[in-house]
């Protein structure tokens, strides 16, 4: 059923015109796929050590590219805005440090009864990343009213089954150190492969039944607008160039952010986490 699904899931994104649009999300599918094969004969062929490696080594590579798409994310989000008020981007950002800071806490203290330091660094990084995405993913869920994100786009459905994978996922991680019982650890993994089904089986629905570009309304654009003229505002390029993403903006649209960030000074400061 995996192979099924991930091959589906690479051919809808390829004949939909999704990868023009999901570079990372692309790359993430192709990547689950080409694992999926690599995994079953070694598997089969291999010893349990030399399995184990090559199943923690593949699920690091799946991390980081996860990252990568909950980045990819993050823009498609605000690419129908110039810039945000200020208020509303200084809570996503404090509730995203508090989200991660909570997940690298939780998966540092967390026992662990595997032997072998190697599998313990890697499943340790693998369950922080997961659960770190998770969190960055309920936070930019819960901005989606204020941000007139659709829940039927494009957007919104592959970022709900992301977030419905990564919670489960990392959850299984933490289940896995923590108990030493084989039919819990079972039982976890079984529900975490069946979240993980299910998320596959909904990107290809997203993918064979929505647009690849989703914008919100115009009356949701304008409402942020009009919330941003009242006060202090970040620009799309500055909050996109704090996590590594960079705008080229023309010499004109340089030029119209400096008036707006000298306009900005000359205003007293404001607390953005104060009602």
């Amino acid at each position: 059923v995996d192979l099924v699904l991930s091959f589906g899931a690479c051919w809808a994104i390829v004949k939909k015109g999704y990868l023009q649009h999901w570079k990372a999300f692309g790359y993430y599918l192709f990547f689950m796929a080409a694992q999926n094969l690599l995994l079953l004969p070694v598997s089969l062929l291999s010893s349990e050590g030399v399995y184990a490696y090559t199943y923690y080594a593949a699920d690091l590579l799946e991390a980081l590219l996860l990252s990568l798409v909950v980045l990819e994310i993050l823009v498609k989000v605000l690419d129908a805005f110039e810039a945000l008020p200020g208020r509303a981007v200084a809570r996503f950002c404090f509730f995203t440090v508090l989200g991660v800071s909570t997940a690298v806490a939780l998966s540092a203290l967390i026992p662990t009864h595997r032997s072998g330091t190697m599998v313990n660094i890697l499943g340790t990084v693998e369950r922080t990343v997961f659960l770190a995405g998770a969190m960055i993913l309920w936070v930019l869920l819960f901005q989606t009213k204020a941000l007139g994100i659709s829940w039927k786009s494009s957007v919104a459905e592959i970022t709900v089954a992301f977030l419905l994978y990564l919670t489960v996922e990392s959850t299984r991680g933490f289940v896995m150190v923590a108990y030493h019982s084989s039919s819990v650890q079972d039982i976890a993994t079984s529900v975490a492969q069946f979240a993980y089904l299910v998320a596959m089986a909904s990107w290809i629905w997203t993918m064979t039944h929505r647009d690849p570009v989703s914008k919100p309304s115009d009356e949701a654009v304008a409402r942020v607008r009009e919330l941003a003229s009242g006060g202090e505002t970040v620009p799309k390029e500055r909050i996109l160039a704090a996590v590594g993403i960079k705008i080229n903006l023309s010499e004109t649209e340089a030029e119209e952010r400096a008036a707006e960030q000298t306009e900005g000074l000359s205003k007293p400061p404001q607390s953005y986490l104060v009602h």
